[in-house]
């Protein structure tokens, strides 16, 4: 596919005595998949704005990312944001007539606004390449009345309409109108001249490819309005209806990624996928295509005959990538030899991730840096939305900011998203090794969202349970039933898993898994994987013990050790990346109870780890120092 870069012209031109323009009355409404009201307001205002066909009223709707899933959105969520931003939106419904806020979208609100005049004339079209794989539009504005302020104007990419054969969201819609797709150059628009006279000009030309995520390019209309950006009122629109396309009823697609695998542990892979045919006739022919990491497309023929709905593997020859995390897509072209349409079901995506050489433990990550995922990490997302993301307002026992947040919240039921853990070696030795990580999640009401960490040994090829915990289980606050749950200090908790029985193992993985039951968030931070550490007290062979209160603390604490027998000790706090950074004891303790003062005012907040080593081994406990 070729590519095709913004391109914008201008043209002023001055002239005498134009009549004022008749307005096309601008419908702006803000909506959402997953939105209950929206269901039930959104039938009326779409009959109105029928009723009054579009030489009377355009409408264009955005459909943003909260209060759950909307796949629309995904597909172009910073400009919807803009929108949202720009107006002050705060809820969904939300609607604008010609900028103005409050008003509801009626025949009557319509039919009143239409007789306004405006200042403007714009007249919109519309064509495409010669391939289809991109846009041209004009917009061509005439002043009939003098006016002046701070104009811009906007141009945007819709589809009339979107239908699904499933609701895609929560609240059982499955048409979706005059929907934004994207805008241009952005959202926010093109500078106007601040004042204009009769008979003045300005045509703006635009050239963009069309967005990969084009359900049905028959669909494809474009709508532009003029905006004064200081008092938010539309002074004019212009509407470009789809256009008449060859006739074609070819539509072919990737359905699925069969191999690689999320995870690998060598550097050659072979793509394979599943083609599917799309359409009702018979697909005998189409282009199968491949990129990773945005490099060269690698296409091939593919051949055959595939019924409507029919599936078939193709199998790329086979390919070498490096060690790290790389992004795999694929997708179809030329169905039976012509344009494909409906263009949005022909690519798949995957992330994958080439292991390296195992590291030592300890593995400690408290998802403080930016860059998510990590080198080394790897997320699996089966069906491109909501996944485990880095986010920098919550932080485990609020010791930090960042952590990582699935959200159950906005995921539909049954949904199973993945994180891997870089592999790790535990043959160095030990006589124990864990798993520590802190863990916060509220149910919405009574739901079972699950947790469960998995173990392989053998590069991802099977896998064991170590962890698994749900709905009441897995909560640490009461539910949360009314927005989103982010936790604040005390709705934390540290979950301890057992890998003694891995210390021999040279390579071992870690898999988090998060499975929806549509409840709330949850949050993962502080991973901890050690062969000598554990979080929590524990009683060495010899008998001895150590342990810290309170804990999290703030600028003192008390450590208490106990010893079987007077031995030599040393009592030391390391940070979370291993570093000695305080000496608190270091010489003979009689048998006993030991109390003694551990002073962290020099301390920046965060986990630490406060070690008692003796002649006859060590244990560590884990704390949080809050400020």
């Amino acid at each position: 596919m070729k590519k095709i870069t913004f391109l914008a012209s201008v043209l002023l031109v001055t002239g005498s005595m134009f009549a004022q323009s008749q307005r096309l009355v601008f419908v702006e409404a803000f909506s959402q998949a997953s939105c209950g009201p929206c269901a039930s307001q959104n039938p009326a205002m779409n009959a109105a704005i029928t009723a009054a066909t579009s030489d009377t009223v355009i409408s264009l709707k955005y459909q943003t990312s909260w209060p759950g899933v909307d796949p629309m959105n995904a597909q172009n969520p910073t400009e919807v944001a803009a929108r949202v931003s720009y107006y002050g939106v705060t809820g969904v419904p939300d609607r604008r007539l010609d900028g103005n806020m409050g008003t509801t979208i009626s025949s009557t609100t319509i039919r009143n606004r239409y007789p306004v005049a405006s200042p403007f004339t714009i007249a919109l079209s519309h064509t495409f390449s010669s391939d289809y794989d991109s846009v041209f539009i004009t917009m061509n504005i005439t002043c009939t009345q003098a006016v002046s302020g701070p104009l811009k104007a906007h141009v945007a990419m819709v589809e009339k309409d979107i239908q699904f054969a499933s609701a895609p969201g929560s609240n059982g819609e499955t048409i979706f109108y005059s929907v934004m797709r994207k805008m241009l150059p952005d959202a926010n628009g093109t500078n106007l001249a601040t004042t204009w006279t009769v008979g003045q000009t300005q045509t703006l030309n635009f050239a963009a490819p069309i967005p990969s995520y084009i359900y049905n390019l028959n669909k494809f209309a474009v709508v532009s309005f003029i905006q004064d950006n200081t008092t938010k009122n539309v002074k004019q629109a212009g509407y470009s209806a789809p256009l008449v396309l060859p006739a074609s009823t070819n539509d072919a697609g990737v359905s699925a990624i069969s191999s690689p695998a999320t995870i690998l542990c060598n550097t050659s892979i072979t793509p394979t996928v599943t083609i599917r045919n799309y359409s009702a006739t018979t697909l005998t022919s189409c282009t199968v295509n491949y990129q990773i990491d945005g490099g060269a497309v690698v296409s091939m023929p593919w051949t055959g005959s595939l019924a409507p709905n029919a599936t078939s593997p193709f199998t790329f020859p086979a390919a070498t990538v490096g060690v790290g995390n790389h992004s795999l897509v694929t997708y179809t072209s030329m169905p039976n030899g012509t344009n494909d349409w409906f263009m949005n079901n022909n690519t798949k995506n995957k992330s994958f991730t080439i292991i390296g050489t195992p590291v030592a433990a300890p593995v400690v990550e408290g998802f403080a840096a930016t860059g998510w995922p990590y080198a080394g990490w790897a997320i699996d997302n089966p069906d491109g939305a909501y996944t485990w993301t880095r986010v920098t307002n919550a932080g485990g026992f609020a010791a930090t900011g960042q952590s990582l947040k699935l959200e159950y919240y906005s995921s539909p039921s049954g949904q199973i998203d993945d994180f891997f853990v870089p592999a790790f070696d535990l043959t160095a030795p030990g006589n124990s090794a864990s798993l520590t990580f802190d863990v916060a999640y509220a149910q919405y009401s009574t739901e079972n969202d699950r947790l469960q960490v998995h173990v392989s040994t053998n590069c991802g090829s099977t896998w064991t349970q170590l962890f698994s915990k749900a709905g009441s289980a897995l909560s640490t606050s009461p539910a949360v039933g009314s927005g989103q749950f982010t936790p604040n200090a005390t709705q934390w908790r540290t979950e301890t898993v057992n890998l003694t029985p891995y210390l021999t193992q040279p390579n071992v993985i870690l898999r988090f898994r998060g499975t929806s039951n549509y409840g709330n968030n949850l949050f993962v931070d502080n991973i901890n994987i050690s062969s000598t550490v554990t979080s929590t007290q524990e009683i060495g062979s010899t008998g001895n013990s150590i342990d810290v209160y309170p804990n999290p603390m703030n600028n003192n604490a008390t450590i208490e050790v106990n010893l079987t027998e007077t031995q030599q000790t040393t009592v030391e706090v390391f940070n979370i990346v291993g570093q000695n950074v305080l000496t608190i004891n270091k010489g003979a303790l009689t048998a006993g109870e030991h109390k003694l003062n551990f002073d962290s005012s020099e301390l920046n907040a965060g986990i630490y780890f406060v070690s008692l080593t003796t002649e006859n081994g060590k244990i560590t406990k884990r704390v949080v120092i809050n400020k």
